[in-house]
């Protein structure tokens, strides 16, 4: 049980710290390439600029579905994109993706990203930094009374013995936030991911369930349901069934 929640504790605050990052480089790039694609529309460069930019989200949205199952320990399954007929030519291969709403859908979540992505971040790191520091407060507490003018917390609860009652508050403090960590990470990971599950998920897919037995073996109809819906899983490797 231990095991379970340090395993979950990890997988939420990798999503949750890297998030930060990834969402600045996607949301930058993206807002690059669509402001200079739609600045130069009027010439068929411009509207490969904005194509290519389709497609730049479309990897940026891959790399989010992965993380996605990642934190879930489980796959995560998407919509198709819009596929290029066999005979289309040089231009209409190009310039496909700006006719896949699919492809929209992840350049909106690259220019929103970054709200969530910053709030989880912040309050996943001050959580741990107050839990850390409350709880290893004896490690680092004396080097605060090189601060000039320092003054004890404890001096205002217990007079006669401030320093005491210092630790104490610095460790109950980090004990609580400790004791509590689990379920903030959970709280933020799953509002962090909301937009997302929104966005780039399958509608029926939205908690990121994992295709069940079931569904696997209801007949020949359901197989082939099956393995098409599986050619749009997003995994580093998939969960055996039972």
């Amino acid at each position: 049980m231990r095991a379970l929640l340090f395993v979950r504790v990890i997988r939420e605050t990798r999503y949750l710290l890297l998030g930060l990052p990834l969402s600045l480089v996607s949301f930058a790039l993206v807002a690059a390439g669509l402001a200079l694609g739609i600045g130069t529309a009027v010439l068929l460069a411009g509207l490969v600029v904005l194509s290519g930019t389709l497609v730049l989200a479309r990897g940026f949205a891959h790399l989010e579905r992965l993380r996605l199952s990642d934190l879930y320990g489980r796959p995560v399954v998407r919509l198709p994109y819009r596929g290029v007929p066999a005979r289309a030519g040089t231009a209409r291969r190009l310039l496909t993706p700006l006719t896949c709403g699919r492809s929209w859908s992840d350049v909106l979540h690259a220019l929103l990203c970054p709200i969530p992505a910053m709030i989880g971040a912040v309050l996943a790191a001050a959580w741990w930094a107050l839990a850390l520091g409350g709880l290893l407060y004896p490690l680092w507490g004396w080097t605060l009374y090189l601060v000039p003018g320092y003054t004890e917390v404890g001096r205002f609860l217990l007079p006669e013995s401030p320093a005491l009652a210092t630790l104490a508050v610095y460790l109950v403090g980090g004990l609580l936030f400790a004791l509590t960590l689990p379920m903030a990470l959970r709280v933020l990971a799953w509002t962090s991911s909301s937009l997302s599950r929104l966005l780039l998920l399958a509608p029926e897919e939205v908690t990121a369930r994992v295709l069940t037995s079931r569904e696997r073996n209801a007949g020949a109809e359901g197989q082939r349901r099956d393995t098409h819906r599986r050619r749009y899983v997003s995994a580093r490797q998939e969960s055996p069934m039972s």
